[in-house]
């Protein structure tokens, strides 16, 4: 990551690097399991803050198989600059070397980050390819106004629990990291983005 970071992000960056020193060895919601700093930010990745959860616990939680969320974890993480600055920390907290993938999620000798295994997380609608209604129907709105990284997604989780399933809400989302992280988060957890044109994101609530 060499972009060049702005006073938002350094911002963010902060902020999740001091939920990353809260949660780091604290206990999975769970089994009870001891948290990894990896596992802390896979958690807040996911807007698991208030009940972080180990990997496998994590993987059971969204329904995936553990590799599979790992490996489509990472590669969102290596592609949002404030995600990437807490996995260079955990790594650091941790004893690994910057490029190093840990031996906490990978027990198989390590490889660099040029080697991420998975394909980045991506969806049709970050590319366009659905159209988009400004008339969309839906249940309830929230304007999120700037939030980013992990704060977005933790609020987006418990609004999304408070509806019915198959109900649609609109968020307004301005941080531009929304336009990768919403799709990507709705397709490791199940809702469903009916359509989207930044900031104005359409979710319909998953089935319980």
């Amino acid at each position: 990551m060499d972009e060049e970071i702005d006073p938002q992000g350094q911002i963010e960056i902060a902020a999740l690097l001091g939920d990353l020193r809260k949660l780091r060895e604290s206990f999975c919601r769970g089994c009870g399991a001891t948290l990894c700093g990896h596992e802390a930010l896979m958690s807040l990745t996911m807007g698991f803050k208030d009940a972080p959860r180990c990997w496998p616990c994590l993987a059971a939680a969204l329904g995936y198989e553990q590799e599979a969320l790992r490996d489509h974890l990472f590669a969102h993480i290596a592609h949002r600059i404030c995600y990437h600055e807490g996995w260079i920390w955990a790594n650091r907290e941790e004893g690994f070397e910057p490029g190093i993938l840990p031996s906490c999620l990978w027990p198989t000798p390590s490889v660099t980050d040029s080697a991420a295994p998975g394909p980045p997380l991506s969806d049709a609608h970050l590319h366009g390819a659905s159209r988009f209604d400004t008339e969309s129907a839906h249940d309830a709105e929230w304007d999120a106004g700037e939030m980013g990284c992990g704060d977005l997604v933790l609020e987006l989780r418990a609004r999304l629990r408070s509806m019915k399933a198959g109900q649609v809400l609109k968020v307004s989302a301005k941080d531009p990291g929304a336009a990768e992280d919403l799709p990507a988060w709705c397709r490791m957890t199940g809702h469903t983005l009916v359509t989207s044109r930044h900031p104005a994101y359409f979710i319909k609530r998953k089935a319980i």
